[in-house]
């Protein structure tokens, strides 16, 4: 059966125009859509619903307007993984500001387009709720970029994804990760409702209410400030991104379930680094990544899978 592939950050390398004034998230809290007989998009953004309802009294929507919503508004994005049946494919919720183009027969996509970015937000913030099915996990993300002539260089990248079942509307935060100095000029936002090659008919994940983020400074307070994952599942590999208003002792630890300790790094200073831990080899499960940072300690669970 085919499948269509995660479409994780490569999803938002896009090219845009710059315009003047403030960044603006398209219909940000799904108010508006607009109704094409047989399914509805909502307004500023793309969904595969156009390409999934081509054929009549076989197509489906993997994106709709929901009734369940966040905060003041009438109405969120609920995106849920179904099946197609001719071609057979399997095909995650997904909804993008940019233009996505399915090839239903190739099992393949192609992403393009994006919206003007003036500025440089550090996180992408809105409301979420989760209902998984046989251990999906969902992704929200954003990409910012630049291009000059022929040439799209990627400025910023922030997501957040879980496994977790999330019963009610609750805050999600994707600290955006710059590594150009450079001033983006396009951004992309992405969420899908599996985020991984082998999906499960039935997850759903509803989006709200989304928001950038200009925060600056650190919250003394809050263990997660200035740490931001990223679970590379093709080359099974944890990537930790560190950003501290000053340097800071840290000991990075990944536990199983029973509570044992089954990969580290190695103790030190930083203010600005990556680091990686890979669990390629380790039995799939529930996994709990722990980071004591001078009096704080941040811990996240993940079910990892070969």
């Amino acid at each position: 059966m085919m499948k269509i592939l995660s479409i994780f950050f490569a999803c938002l390398m896009l090219a845009g125009i710059v315009l003047q004034g403030q960044t603006v998230i398209p219909n940000a809290g799904f108010e508006n859509w607009i109704n094409f007989g047989s399914y509805s998009d909502p307004v500023g953004w793309d969904t595969p619903n156009q390409e999934l309802n081509l054929i009549p009294f076989i197509g489906i929507s993997v994106v709709t307007k929901s009734n369940d919503h966040h905060g003041a508004g009438s109405f969120s994005a609920k995106l849920e993984t179904k099946h197609y049946t001719f071609p057979p494919i399997d095909v995650p919720g997904f909804i993008t500001c940019g233009k996505l183009t399915i090839n239903l027969t190739a099992g393949s996509f192609d992403l393009t387009g994006g919206v003007p970015v003036v500025d440089e937000p550090t996180h992408l913030k809105g409301y979420f709720k989760y209902f998984p099915k046989g251990g999906d996990s969902c992704v929200i993300g954003i990409g910012l970029t630049k291009t000059t002539g022929a040439i799209k260089d990627t400025i910023g990248l922030g997501a957040f994804s879980t496994k977790d079942t999330v019963a009610e509307w609750t805050p999600f935060s994707a600290w955006i990760d710059y590594i150009s100095a450079d001033t983006p000029d396009t951004m992309n936002i992405i969420a899908m409702s599996t985020a991984q090659e082998v999906m499960t008919i039935g997850t759903i994940l509803y989006v709200d209410d989304l928001y950038l983020d200009y925060t600056v400074g650190y919250d003394k307070n809050d263990p997660s400030d200035g740490i931001n994952i990223y679970n590379d599942r093709e080359t099974k590999r944890l990537m930790i991104f560190l950003d501290f208003e000053q340097p800071e002792f840290i000991i990075v630890r990944l536990f199983n379930i029973m509570g044992q300790e089954v990969s580290s790094i190695q103790p030190a200073i930083v203010d600005s680094d990556r680091k990686v831990i890979a669990y390629a080899g380790l039995p799939p499960g529930i996994y709990i990544l722990e980071i004591l940072r001078e009096n704080k300690k941040f811990s996240r669970k993940f079910f990892l899978n070969q």
